[in-house]
This record gives structure tokens, sequence and C-alpha cells, in this order.
């Protein structure tokens, strides 16, 4: 869980960082402040109140550029996080309707939209550069034994040929047994 609170935004690795960005959080806008896209972290500081929130890469399941007025009113930076953030200071006022959404949606959806749209591809580009500097372990071939991979694409090469290879490399050309479809004309199938 993501909280919303005071901090210091990063110093360290900043890659971009851009000032009067609006920050909407599932359709609720939390205000205008400063992204810093940093290699270690997203940051976006409110620029009134010097609340704001970090989001490791790992939790952020997709960023993309958004230029679709149906999607979103204005063009913005897209970010799906795979958390709930907690809106501390809301929370309170929305006890009851929190309690309501405990469990069922995990996602939070994240738009930042700078005043400047011509930023945008330079924020993508920065989120993309530091994404890449946390790959996602899941996602990764296992590197212990490529060998294995390669292994395995050896054993349907043969396919091609108009063939099966078995495990074993013994090869089957007659794939055709006698008998096999004699069921088949009973129910209904015809051989064309």
């Amino acid at each position: 869980m993501v909280v919303i609170t005071s901090f210091s935004p990063p110093t360290e690795g900043i890659r971009h960082q851009q000032p009067a960005t609006l920050a909407v959080m599932n359709k609720k806008e939390l205000g205008k402040g400063t992204i810093f896209i940093a290699e270690s972290q997203l940051s976006w500081v409110d620029s009134t109140s010097g609340c704001g929130f970090s989001l490791e890469y790992p939790h952020i399941s997709l960023h993309a550029v958004s230029r679709d007025p149906n999607s979103f009113p204005r063009e913005c930076l897209f970010v799906m996080v795979d958390t709930n953030i907690d809106f501390s200071d809301a929370r309170a006022n929305h006890e009851n309707e929190d309690d309501e959404d405990d469990g069922e949606d995990e996602l939070t959806e994240l738009r930042f939209v700078p005043d400047d749209p011509t930023a945008l591809d330079s924020m993508f580009q920065a989120m993309s550069e530091c994404q890449t500097l946390h790959p996602d372990p899941d996602d990764s071939v296992s590197e212990e034994n490529p060998e294995e991979d390669d292994d395995e694409d050896e054993q349907f090469d043969d396919a091609d040929e108009g063939f099966l290879s078995q495990s074993n490399g013994n090869h089957i050309d007659d794939m055709e047994v006698e008998g096999q479809f004699d069921d088949a004309e009973d129910a209904g199938f015809q051989e064309n």
C-alpha cells in the first residue's frame, strides 16, 4: 500500500522533473505539484501542501501517454499501479465507503497532467528508462539454464519437416493407427 503523506522528494538519480503537473488518482484530483521520475522511484509532491507519494517501479504495471479525449479530457501520462493507494486524510471523511471497497480492486489508476503537454514524451521516455532498471523477476526467462529452452525448440524443429520428434529423438513417421477413426463414421462424420 502507498500512503499519501508529507515527505521530501528524491534528490538523486532524477531523470525528469516536471513542475505544474496535476495528479489524478482514480478520477480524484489530488492537486498540482511536481512529478519526479527518478531511477529509484516515481514521486509526486503537491506544491501547496508538501504532501505526496512515491511508487516503486515493480508496482507499476503500465505507463503510457494518453491523448484520447474519450479516455480522459486532457493529454496525460497514464500509470497503472498494482496496489491500493491510501488517502490518509480522506479516509476519515469516507470511512464507510472505503470499508465497502476493501478487497475489491487492488489496482490504482494515476494520471499526471503537465501544464506543458509537450513534456509528455520526455516524461514517458524517462519512465521507460527507469522501468528497465527494475525488471519484474516474474517476467524474465530463466537465466540459470538457457540450454533447456534451446532443447525444447529443437524438438519442434523437425515438426516443420512433416513428422514429429519424440523427446528421445525417435521419429514418428506414420501417425495414423488402423481403426482409430472407425467410431467417427458411427457418430455421423464422413470422410471427404
